[in-house]
């Protein structure tokens, strides 16, 4: 690892880690890395239509709720040792209201943001734009439909989509 690069690393780390709550921004104890978990800013009157599938007693029929908040982006990241000279952060997204393609829709905006800036910080870049561009990027709009399904016995429901984390960003997506 470079002085300059190691140097960069603990600037930017330092300095997301004086913007932003710890509950917002966490750094990794034992790594040079962290969790951002990044809330959304969701227009006025922002509605989420929840439907269910036909086999369900809801038959097909859904509800609709003005919400405020959704739950959060959770954006891993880990500084790979030539951060941010030559190679990108190491990083995973997730979200639990967005399907997969969406996930990987943002993951590869990510990729494009590090490539347009290589060899600068991007972090923080990266978090803005999950903050305040998620929206329009994916062409959400309100109202946005959640779809809900059955799992196992049917006691619960559980969204469509998976919550699970969609691995991507240029490291990750090198060892494809």
């Amino acid at each position: 690892m470079s002085a300059e690069d190691r140097e960069a690393q603990e600037d930017e780390l330092l300095a997301l880690a004086s913007i932003y709550d710890e509950d917002v921004f966490k750094r990794a104890e034992s790594a040079q890395g962290g969790e951002t978990r990044i809330c959304l800013e969701l227009p006025k009157n922002f509605k989420v239509f929840v439907s269910g599938d036909s086999t369900e007693s809801l038959q097909g029929a859904g509800f609709e709720y003005t919400v405020r908040f959704l739950p959060p982006l959770v954006l891993n990241f880990e500084l790979p040792p030539d951060y941010p000279s030559t190679s990108p952060p190491a990083f995973t997204l997730s979200g639990k209201w967005l399907s997969p393609p969406q996930l990987s829709a943002l993951c590869k905006h990510l990729d494009n943001v590090w490539e347009e800036n290589r060899g600068c910080v991007v972090l923080f870049a990266w978090m803005q734009f999950l903050k305040e561009e998620t929206l329009s990027y994916l062409n959400i709009s309100s109202p946005y439909e959640l779809k809900m399904c059955l799992r196992g016995s049917g006691q619960s429901r559980t969204p469509l989509v998976s919550p699970s984390a969609e691995d991507c960003g240029a490291a990750s997506s090198a060892a494809a």
